[in-house]
């Protein structure tokens, strides 16, 4: 158990020395962005308690917009806020629902070229759904992963593709899920 003990805090320590480096001061790099994109897939899965109703239907590939901000910390580790809106539609359905959405991000970068960085991390937010659909209003988390290139300076240009589950919500005898929730955004950012 202490030998446990003993590899489990060195391997703390490693993590904690390789994330500050050798630098004795910490580097902050702060941006504002402008992000657009399309859901790739999702589905909205429906059942009904004691009743044996279980459906489910594909989500559109409907334009999201929204803007982040945050901080990159020592050129690898990028904390980013976000707020996003989309037309959450299903593929049959004339009119969608404004869906807005809040997330809070860590993003590891890892340097491919001078210039272009491998960007790899996790998500988790607050949907909100216009007041006919709020009963869906839930807690989402996932995984992202793509590439940052810094144009100058100031300016950089990226991309990713995202997964993002969704919480299960109830809502008086029916049970409503998003599911297989795929992105692929790209965003320019301006830093300070």
């Amino acid at each position: 158990m202490q030998n446990k003990t003993v590899k489990l805090f060195a391997l703390g320590a490693l993590a904690a020395a390789t994330t500050f480096g050798a630098n004795a001061e910490n580097t902050y790099d702060y941006f504002v962005g402008f992000d657009a994109g399309t859901r790739v897939s999702g589905k909205l899965h429906e059942t009904k308690d004691n009743s044996g109703y279980n459906e489910s239907g594909d989500l559109k590939s409907e334009p999201i917009v929204g803007f982040s901000g945050g901080m990159i910390i020592n050129n690898h580790h990028r904390v980013k806020f976000g707020l996003a809106y989309d037309d959450f539609k299903f593929d049959e359905a004339d009119e969608g629902i404004d869906r807005m959405t809040t997330t809070v991000s860590y993003d590891y970068m890892l340097p491919i070229a001078n210039k272009l960085s491998w960007t790899v991390g996790g998500h988790m937010g607050y949907e909100f759904f216009d007041s006919d659909a709020d009963e869906l209003d839930n807690f989402t988390y996932g995984v992202q992963t793509g590439l940052d290139y810094k144009l100058t300076q100031k300016w950089s240009l990226g991309t990713e593709v995202s997964y993002t589950a969704h919480e299960e919500v109830e809502y008086k005898r029916w049970n409503d899920q998003i599911e297989d929730d795929v992105t692929i955004m790209a965003n320019v950012q301006y830093h300070f």
